[in-house]
């Protein structure tokens, strides 16, 4: 099956149920290491591999997640996030109306949409702590396609020392505690 094929008919599925759940992360050290997990490529053009949310969430860093929460004036159940393309994904404003909007013009990244950047994204931008990636994302992502995308995204996310997956702004690994250069 084609990469694009294989995309939608990951997009389409049904709401998790909690049995699907589990299953997904118990496949989520597969995905991690051997996989590019297609969950990860938000609609607005976030990768969300780096978020802080999310990488607390699937670390289960409780101290970061509390921090988070707290920053963000959430409860740190609220957190929960296994990808943007997920039903339970956390959104920096709540409801994702990115993603409602995109399902509504049938397009499966905003790129693709003739109305990129809209008022929307811009809104992303501001509350997302990496949003101010989204324009040069969804410029990459029309050009070399949504896999290809994905895979440097997770190759250019990486610890240079233990190429242990690091999140946005993070300072130092959380696996091998080296210095990171902000990117």
């Amino acid at each position: 099956m084609p990469p694009s094929e294989s995309l939608m008919t990951v997009f389409s599925q049904s709401p998790l149920t909690s049995c699907w759940l589990r299953l997904l992360m118990a496949l989520r050290i597969v995905f991690d290491e051997r996989e590019i997990d297609p969950q990860l490529c938000a609609v607005c053009g976030l990768y969300c591999g780096i978020c802080p949310v999310y990488r607390a969430w699937t670390e289960q860093d409780l101290p970061r997640l509390d921090a988070i929460a707290g920053t963000l004036g959430v409860s740190r159940e609220r957190l929960l996030c296994t990808g943007c393309r997920t039903p339970a994904a956390f959104c920096f404003g709540g409801e994702c109306e990115v993603k409602e909007c995109a399902e509504a013009k049938g397009v499966a990244f905003c790129a693709e949409c003739a109305e990129f950047p809209c008022p929307r994204i811009e809104r992303v931008m501001e509350r997302a702590p990496h949003g101010s990636t989204i324009l040069a994302n969804g410029t990459r992502i029309r050009d070399v396609g949504w896999y290809a995308w994905l895979r440097e995204q997770d190759a250019r996310w990486r610890c240079p020392s233990c190429h242990g997956k690091v999140a946005f702004g993070a300072e130092r690994c959380p696996s091998c505690h080296g210095p990171l250069s902000l990117r």
